[in-house]
């Protein structure tokens, strides 16, 4: 199965597409380690917990899309995902932001089964905030969250795309030329909520290599980026690390760098939008936990030419991403 990026799948922009195969495809995966998906947990220890969106997941589709299975892979330890949770039959069960979740494995006794030297929380930028930035409770406990847990991984993916889906007679063949005309007349993409802008510089193998599709979101969101809430965030997270050090466990926090922000420097129209401040103002706080900056070495990668960091349909990374911080990573 051939999965097409969702930012292709709002605007057609079919210059742009980089097909790859799913996740469900078994010959997508060339590491010698891979991580345990919750469901098929043995109930024996486990090194490193990892937990967060959908760049958690396998969303990000294509080769080795799962960032745990380099973690596994380079520093041969045993890693356990906990999915994020979904509407399971009607019932919204999301109700709560992973270091709530954390702790309720932990105030459940989940922790002490698993017994994990590290525990991973990542989250995409452009939600950190709302996910973070406010009074937490640290004392909740569910007693059918971990079941609720274990029953996503039977919840299929909409995202794989047949190989058809820009044959000729077909609706989004005229959706795709109704999006090209209207791109020649506003920034933001109608009927999308994604924005289209040239690079300076070619950072993609698609055939338009130097047109970065991006989230509507991820500029509307670096409004919410304060220092104040910066700081609460930060604070969390040291509290989670303060709970989780008397267990013996090293808390890392890993924010994902949005698409916009990562390649903002590099855009033709750059000025006409803000500039996140997202990393620059947690840099600064002092940590208890551990801080993978994603933008600076993404970053450090785009100034030396890297291409396809980003998938150029998609709001996610490639396999590139995940080699490239998990090189660089070391946990001790």
């Amino acid at each position: 199965m051939i999965y097409k990026g969702d930012l292709t799948r709002k605007v057609y922009k079919v210059d742009s597409v980089f097909p790859r195969p799913s996740y469900f495809n078994p010959d997508n995966n060339n590491l010698k380690n891979r991580h345990i998906p919750l469901i098929d947990w043995d109930g024996n220890e486990v090194d490193f917990i990892t937990i967060g969106d959908s760049f958690s997941n396998g969303d990000t589709q294509g080769l080795n899309p799962f960032y745990q299975d380099y973690i596994a892979t380079y520093n041969n330890l045993k890693v356990l995902n906990i999915p994020r949770l979904f509407k399971i039959k009607g019932f919204f069960i999301d109700a709560f932001n992973y270091i709530e979740e954390i702790q309720i494995l932990n105030n459940m006794g989940y922790l002490d089964k698993m017994k994990p030297k590290y525990i991973l929380i990542e989250s995409v930028e452009r939600y950190s905030i709302q996910r973070f930035s406010k009074k937490l409770d640290f004392t909740k406990t569910d007693n059918k969250f971990f079941e609720s847990l274990k029953l996503t991984k039977n919840i299929k993916t909409e995202k794989v795309i047949d190989d058809n889906i820009f044959s000729f007679l077909n609706l989004n063949n005229f959706k795709a030329i109704r999006n090209q005309i209207l791109f020649n007349f506003t920034d933001e993409k109608l009927f999308s909520h994604v924005y289209i802008e040239k690079l300076k510089k070619d950072f993609f193998s698609s055939n338009d290599s130097n047109t970065l599709l991006f989230l509507k979101e991820d500029v509307d969101n670096t409004n919410l980026v304060t220092k104040e809430k910066i700081k609460i965030l930060n604070n969390n997270f040291n509290k989670l690390s303060e709970i989780l050090e008397k267990k013996g466990i090293k808390l890392y926090f890993m924010p994902v760098v949005d698409k916009y922000n990562l390649y903002s420097n590099y855009l033709v129209n750059g000025k006409s939008y803000p500039k996140s401040q997202f990393f620059e103002y947690l840099r600064e706080l002092p940590k208890k936990y551990k801080f993978i900056d994603t933008k600076k070495i993404l970053s450090r990668a785009l100034n030396r030419g890297e291409i396809d960091i980003f998938y150029s349909d998609d709001t996610h990374w490639s396999y590139k991403a995940s080699e490239l911080i998990f090189k660089e990573v070391n946990f001790d």
